[in-house]
């Protein structure tokens, strides 16, 4: 709080002392609340605030209200800030399976041609490649294990990163419902099916999208992944919402998944 004469700022306004205590209360308290520090002040805050909103039960009612405004903020702030770093490492293990395949292809291309010294600086080349890919991928599950971790628990990092960068944030995945989450990653041809069946024709709506990646569903008979898609997302879509409003990790939703997981294994 700075003192210009004899007027200091509060959370709530200005306070001055000149003719006895005079308070300006401010149009914006989120504004003062975060522009003020934490210094002393030869008068009482509460007794200035209480002039300012005219009882204490207002004092501490809008106290706390501008309080949790700033805090939701500020979380909000770090959380679209961590959002954008694990969708950009997502980005970079892409890229990174990208440069392996197409050095691993030069390869083949190289030694069905000739003999060459060149071929083992390309496997060096993807060796390194590889073993910072392990890196990365590392980073990718401690991060989302962190910002969304009952999310990452049942679908893994990697899986958990790519919902996000779809839904394009936590808090527009915590609103999807769980059919949406479902077939995230199958836009294409869900839109191709919808195309076709207004033609008349024919067409197979997709039953699911990138969490066809989870070896629950991938591993499972053909006929049983749609089930299995279905009962995931639907814990999926509890999960975001537990990590968005801020909960802890629910490690039931986890076992609840693959109880499910091995009963669909027994049928």
């Amino acid at each position: 709080m700075s003192e210009i004469n004899n007027c200091y700022n509060t959370w709530f306004g200005e306070v001055c002392l000149e003719d006895g205590l005079k308070v300006f209360r401010s149009k914006n308290l989120k504004e003062s609340f975060q522009s003020c520090k934490n210094w002393k002040l030869p008068f009482s805050v509460k007794d200035a605030g209480m002039i300012a909103f005219g009882s204490e039960s207002e004092y501490y009612r809008n106290l706390r209200r501008t309080a949790l405004q700033v805090a939701e903020e500020r979380v909000r702030k770090e959380l679209q800030s961590d959002e954008r770093y694990l969708i950009s490492l997502l980005k970079a293990l892409d890229e990174i399976d990208l440069g392996i395949n197409l050095f691993s292809e030069k390869i083949r291309d190289i030694e069905e041609t000739r003999e060459s010294s060149l071929t083992e600086k390309f496997n060096q080349i993807v060796s390194d490649l590889k073993t910072f890919r392990k890196d990365l991928e590392n980073e990718i599950n401690s991060h989302a294990e962190r910002i969304i971790p009952n999310v990452s628990s049942i679908a893994g990092g990697v899986i958990a990163a790519r919902l996000l960068e779809k839904a394009g944030s936590l808090k527009k995945l915590a609103s999807m419902p769980a059919s949406t989450i479902q077939i995230i990653g199958a836009e294409k041809s869900l839109f191709k099916a919808i195309s076709r069946m207004k033609k008349g024709k024919k067409a197979k709506t997709p039953k699911h999208g990138i969490i066809f990646q989870h070896p629950y569903i991938r591993g499972l008979p053909k006929k049983k992944r749609g089930k299995m898609a279905r009962f995931m997302a639907a814990k999926l879509a509890i999960a975001a919402r537990i990590d968005f409003y801020g909960g802890e990790l629910n490690e039931e939703l986890v076992e609840i998944v693959r109880k499910k997981y091995g009963e669909l294994q027994e049928r």
